[in-house]
């Protein structure tokens, strides 16, 4: 059973978006193939994963990590947001993004045996966050049982309001294959997951989906993104 808890007690999870200098590639992919389940005890994140963006986009990259606390988040990222599983590899890495969020909901421990990863973000007001917060958590009950859902997590970013009183919020969910991301979304992968995306409080920002890394048990992994590339995004 998942955590649906309003507030977790500072779980943070981390999105660094790059893309990697031509002819690098395999090299990075690579470096990530090797950061699995078996590195974590001494890292410090709870799961992480990897991948990219599919089809065009094939050149934007994502790594997603969830830390156990801020002070962990801050040990395990340097100053631009890099991982420290990719600090050896920083300097490949181009047009990079980082983006933090306090979890307010989670589901599933890992995302171990997941395929897919889709991202959306959106804003919030922040007079309405509680009770983003608390509807939010209700969904995920919703999207736990749905079939080939690995794990989700939901959350506010860091820091203050905008000057429209709005705060950026994510959800992301990690699935076995496209098949469940299909049944998920009624056969349409750009629309939403039944009523797990609030469209009542939220300004939507992105939806994209990326194809991940898959990690054996000894913390290597092989990249199977030619096998099933899926639908395009």
């Amino acid at each position: 059973m998942g955590n649906h808890l309003w507030g977790l007690a500072e779980l943070i999870v981390h999105l660094f978006e790059f893309q990697v200098l031509p002819g690098h590639e395999a090299e990075v992919a690579g470096s990530l193939a090797q950061t699995g389940p078996a590195r974590r005890p001494s890292s410090g994140d709870l799961m992480h994963c990897a991948g990219s963006r599919l089809s065009r986009h094939q050149q934007e990259h994502i790594a997603v990590t969830c830390w156990p606390d801020h002070e962990t988040f801050v040990g395990g990222t340097d100053r631009l947001g890099v991982p420290s599983y990719l600090s050896a590899k920083a300097s490949l890495l181009t047009a990079r993004r980082s983006m933090a969020f306090t979890v307010v909901s989670s589901i599933g421990a890992t995302s171990d045996g997941a395929r897919i990863l889709r991202v959306y973000t959106a804003q919030v007001a922040a007079a309405s966050l509680e009770e983003w917060g608390r509807r939010e958590a209700e969904q995920l009950v919703e999207l736990e049982r749905m079939k080939g859902m690995v794990c989700a997590r939901a959350g506010v970013g860091l820091g203050v309001a905008d000057a429209d009183g709005e705060l950026p919020i994510v959800a992301i969910s990690a699935w076995r294959d496209w098949e469940a991301v299909l049944a998920a979304t009624g056969g349409h992968i750009d629309r939403l997951i039944l009523t797990t995306e609030l469209d009542d409080l939220e300004r939507p920002v992105g939806l994209v989906h990326y194809d991940l890394i898959e990690f054996d048990e000894r913390g290597s992994g092989e990249d199977h993104r030619a096998e099933d590339s899926g639908p395009a995004t």
